[in-house]
């Protein structure tokens, strides 16, 4: 028999204020935007995973505050949901795919959310999920601090080397590290999670994500960052310009005056440009802070490439990657699709494939998996996840 409490939320005030709630929706689904709609930048396929919706690293700029639902109500009250059983939930629905992608933790909220993910341990239970399956995963976190060395271990192990890291560093400075992520690691932490990750012998990407102009934008801060993450064992460069939403413009503003009248006339003056729902900075300015980092990356050894930046053409948008982007694809790491041919067995990369469905679905390259939905670049959900079946094809290519 069902308790009350495996069907109705609950609110839970410690170790901070949270609704547990039961996992009812399907969990597999990938990237919001489909190739077709012109709003999608991701190179490749991934499985989002997001079991906790608000976030105690507590950022003032960050886009979910701006999304409906469970979202809206940590940003007016700052209580988070929590997906309670969402790695059981994971698990069924993982072993009935012949076809499954990257586990990505978490494209919202960060995935090691302090005290959240030492209370319910749900990112690093999803992680397992995808691992005992032969299938990887990667993280971002502004946490680094707090991921377990155990996990880690079992992201090195991976048999197909796929899985990987990304950890965001906004500047060296700690003050503003304080003001933008206060509920995150300190710089020196974030630093030492690059290493201890790169001990492992894992790919290591760090997010300088967003640049907030008059913050964190000089020339000096930008090529020391990269100095420092270099030297820790980065091997790729991600970055975005600050978009803003109306729903949390005044709290971040309040944010921006604290660096001085002359930033928040910066933002007043930068900011009049509308895509989608939010303001970004003028098109002049982010490609220029996006030159700077792309030489100085190059300069430094390391790959670059941007997340989610468009530019307006007439009425409609263009991703700005294609100029912008140093590595094949925009997180940097190649990661292949899986499959496999009956589900008693693990998951193994489709053979020949890059991950790259995106270049696929532009006609730039040739798709090897000959699958719809993937080779278009779709937007990906479980359903769509459970209608590609193994076939002659494929194992054609396996035997090659």
């Amino acid at each position: 028999m069902l308790k009350k409490s495996d069907i109705m939320p609950q609110f839970i005030p410690e170790p901070v204020p949270h609704l547990l709630v039961p996992t009812k929706k399907s969990v597999v689904h990938g990237w919001y935007f489909p190739y077709k709609s012109g709003r999608r930048e991701c190179s490749s396929e991934r499985i989002l995973i997001n079991p906790y919706n608000g976030c105690t690293i507590n950022c003032p700029m960050c886009y979910a505050r701006g999304y409906g639902g469970h979202f809206e109500e940590w940003n007016r009250t700052g209580i988070i949901t929590v997906f309670k059983d969402i790695d059981k939930k994971l698990n069924e629905e993982l072993r009935k795919l012949y076809y499954a992608s990257c586990g990505y933790f978490s494209p919202v909220t960060d995935p090691f959310q302090s005290p959240l993910e030492e209370t319910y341990h749900l990112s690093e239970r999803c992680m397992k999920v995808f691992l005992d399956l032969d299938l990887p995963v990667e993280f971002v976190t502004k946490n680094g601090y707090k991921v377990p060395s155990s996990l880690l271990r079992r992201m090195s192990e991976h048999p197909y080397n796929h899985c990987f890291c990304q950890y965001t560093i906004l500047s060296l400075n700690e003050e503003i590290r304080k003001a933008l992520s206060p509920g995150g690691s300190t710089v020196e932490d974030q630093l030492k999670a690059i290493q201890k990750s790169k001990d492992h012998n894992l790919y290591v990407v760090v997010r300088i994500d967003p640049i907030l102009p008059g913050i964190n934008d000089s020339l000096r801060d930008l090529s020391e960052l990269l100095d420092a993450v270099k030297e820790r064992g980065a091997d790729h460069i991600i970055a975005s310009v600050c978009d803003v939403n109306p729903s949390y413009l005044d709290r971040l503003l309040g944010v921006v005056k604290s660096f001085g009248e002359d930033a928040l006339k910066l933002w007043r003056s930068l900011y009049n440009e509308r895509i989608g729902l939010s303001y970004q900075a003028s098109e002049s300015y982010r490609r220029s802070v996006f030159r700077t980092l792309r030489d100085l990356s190059s300069r430094k050894g390391l790959t670059f490439a941007l997340c989610m930046e468009f530019r307006r053409v007439g009425r409609s948008y263009k991703g700005m990657n294609s100029e912008f982007m140093t590595s094949k694809v925009c997180e940097g790491k190649i990661v292949p699709v899986y499959f496999r041919s009956n589900l008693k067995e693990n998951f193994r990369p489709i053979p020949r494939c890059n991950g790259d469905c995106l270049s696929c679905a532009k006609g730039i390259q040739e798709p090897v998996c000959d699958k719809p939905f993937l080779m278009d670049a779709d937007a990906m959900t479980f359903s769509k996840y459970l209608r590609l079946k193994p076939d002659a094809s494929l194992f054609k290519i396996n035997n090659k």
